[in-house]
């Protein structure tokens, strides 16, 4: 009976194993301060009544509903949304604590045999801001922090593998520069990004039917837990 128990326990360790939620990379969109400026509301008052921009101002009212929900990332060759929440999710598919933002409107596949990408390159530089997060240690505090700052857009265009691109125009996103703290985890929980009212939405959607057919789905399921997320398989 002993060793019936030993047995069973061994079975349900090395599924447990197998079972184990991969490393993950996650953070939140949230809606960036809106300003109180009265002389930006007559602006956009006057600009109501230019024939066309009202159905304009009432579809991105629609969207603003959910303003930080719907926004298109890619990552590892990985597309998804943010949540309700504003939550996005990849599996962590490299092993260092650093991860690059890159925000544009527009990135080229290049295609190495039939539909398989060798890379992803910017589209256009005009419009795109690149970010770099790392996670560094303080000896004197003994504490771990993020450090972001702006980085220069390579000049051969390629992005990176270690990239997550959030699909809209820079105008749109505020990342801040600076320390935010944090812990040592494989759990990669990022700085909050800040979306402004203006994003364009719809028009980010109808983009992604361009490159959708080159990236893959999060199918999976993260449950999060006290300590950890674990993982479900979605039917």
């Amino acid at each position: 009976m002993k060793y019936n128990k030993i047995i069973f326990l061994y079975l349900l360790t090395i599924i447990t194993l197998n079972i184990k939620c991969n490393d993950i990379i996650t953070f939140f969109f949230k809606p960036f301060p809106a300003s109180n400026d009265a002389s930006i509301a007559a602006k956009r008052a006057e600009k109501i009544k230019i024939p066309g921009k009202m159905q304009k101002y009432t579809l991105r009212a629609i969207t603003k509903s959910h303003l930080t929900a719907g926004i298109f990332c890619t990552y590892g060759g990985y597309i998804t949304t943010s949540d309700l929440n504003g939550q996005v999710i990849f599996p962590r598919k490299h092993s260092e604590p650093k991860v690059t933002i890159v925000v544009t409107r527009s990135i080229t596949p290049i295609i190495m045999l039939e539909n398989t990408v060798h890379h992803w390159e910017i589209a256009n530089r005009d419009v795109t801001k690149m970010y770099e997060i790392e996670r560094k240690y303080d000896a004197a505090t003994r504490a771990y922090f993020w450090d972001t700052k702006e980085v220069k857009i390579p000049t051969d265009n390629i992005i990176s593998e270690d990239s997550i691109v959030i699909i809209a125009y820079p105008k749109h996103i505020y990342i801040p520069s600076g320390i935010t703290p944090t812990i040592k985890d494989p759990q990669l929980l990022l700085p909050n990004i800040y979306i402004k009212n203006n994003i364009e939405k719809l028009t980010n959607s109808l983009y992604i039917f361009n490159i959708k057919n080159f990236l893959a789905p999060t199918n999976n399921i993260f449950k999060k837990e006290k300590m950890s997320y674990s993982q479900q398989i979605k039917e």
